[in-house]
């Protein structure tokens, strides 16, 4: 009996022993094909496959996308900005395209000499920002030509003639027969073009000097004034 059950007991043993070995044997096997399975080739990264083309059509066209849709809403955004201000910007447009004008009228007003050699010389008759000048010689004698910063003032400050602005431009044109103010529109054989007359019709505007109450013509005619450049003054 007890040699059967050593034997029995060495048999459990080697059968255990056996399997012990057989799962240890299963393991390195499948750890060994596992290396071996996960063993890629060294290739250098420029030759190696890319991505299928779906993928870089889709890759792409979603940036595109992405970026199209951020663009749009850039330029919704700005264009609405830009509409938003557009009236205070052509406002600011417009004061500084005046402000220029006025700078060059008052060049074209004064007397040319080397420091101004563009001036008309208005400044010559009427006298420096219009103020008034001397007694000059016309014909057989000599005139008073006539101050020019309450020429707005029309009737109510000695300016007959002038009922309007346009009254005041007709005189600058044209000039004023058997006077000593000539023409002075390219349109009447004289040296300015329009852009210089209207230059000199903005800077005439900012010396004006009216009495309390007076009425600038310049800017309010008079009621019943004529539009058509027939009234002259001796002052432009």
């Amino acid at each position: 009996m007890a040699i059967v059950a050593l034997s029995g007991l060495a048999i459990t043993a080697l059968v255990v022993g056996a399997l012990i070995a057989i799962g240890f044997v299963g393991v390195l096997v499948r750890l060994g094909l596992r290396g071996r399975a996960e063993t890629k080739p060294d290739i250098p990264p420029g030759m190696r496959p890319g991505p299928p083309d779906e993928m870089l059509e889709r890759r792409l066209v979603d940036r595109f996308l992405g970026w199209g849709f951020l663009f749009v809403i850039f330029f919704a955004v700005w264009i609405a900005g830009l509409w938003l201000m557009e009236p205070q910007t052509n406002a600011d447009d417009a004061v500084t395209l005046t402000e220029r004008s006025v700078e060059r009228g008052g060049i074209w007003f004064a007397i040319s000499d080397e420091a101004n050699p563009t001036g008309f010389g208005c400044a010559r008759c009427h006298g420096p920002a219009g103020t008034g000048g001397q007694m000059i010689p016309f014909e057989d004698g000599f005139v008073q030509p006539p101050a020019l910063d309450d020429v707005c003032g029309g009737p109510e400050t000695g300016h007959p003639l002038i009922e309007s602005m346009e009254d005041v431009r007709s005189t600058i044109e044209q000039g004023r027969p058997e006077t000593a103010m000539p023409s002075w529109s390219i349109r009447y054989e004289g040296p300015m073009n329009d852009q210089q007359i209207d230059d000199l019709l903005n800077y005439m505007l900012t010396i004006q000097e009216l009495p309390d109450g007076a009425q600038n013509v310049c800017l309010e005619p008079l009621e019943g004034a004529e539009d058509d450049g027939g009234a002259e003054d001796g002052g432009a």
